[in-house]
């Protein structure tokens, strides 16, 4: 993992927010690009964690997220009745979870749009 990431994630866990800021105030474009590639990257690859692979596709899909982990992924209105709410639920797989052979995208897991 990335030192600079690993500085700013202890900070940010002990720290203000002033601090936080100071930090990467000091850090050039270039680290900060650097630091938040590996933190993206450490993210959507976390096993146990859907929380941003769920938000891509609902956001690719069309729909806005919701951000409650109970319930519906997202929602968006009828084009043809405003009253209308259309959620959705999503579960796409993570690639890490394939076996070894396969490591390609193959659009495995699950997207519902549900009407009610």
């Amino acid at each position: 993992m990335n030192s600079d990431l690993v500085s700013l994630i202890e900070i940010y866990s002990t720290k203000n927010h002033q601090a936080v800021s100071s930090y990467l105030l000091e850090k050039s474009k270039d680290n900060i690009i650097s630091i938040l590639t590996d933190l993206l990257t450490m993210y959507i690859n976390d096993k146990n964690s859907s929380s941003i692979r769920e938000f891509i596709t609902v956001s690719l899909s069309g729909y806005k997220h919701a951000e409650k982990k109970i319930g519906y992924n997202g929602y968006k209105q009828s084009s043809f009745d405003s009253e209308v709410r259309i959620n959705c639920e999503a579960k796409p797989q993570n690639i890490r979870s394939l076996d070894k052979k396969s490591r390609k995208l193959n659009g495995g897991g699950n997207f519902y749009r549900l009407h009610l």
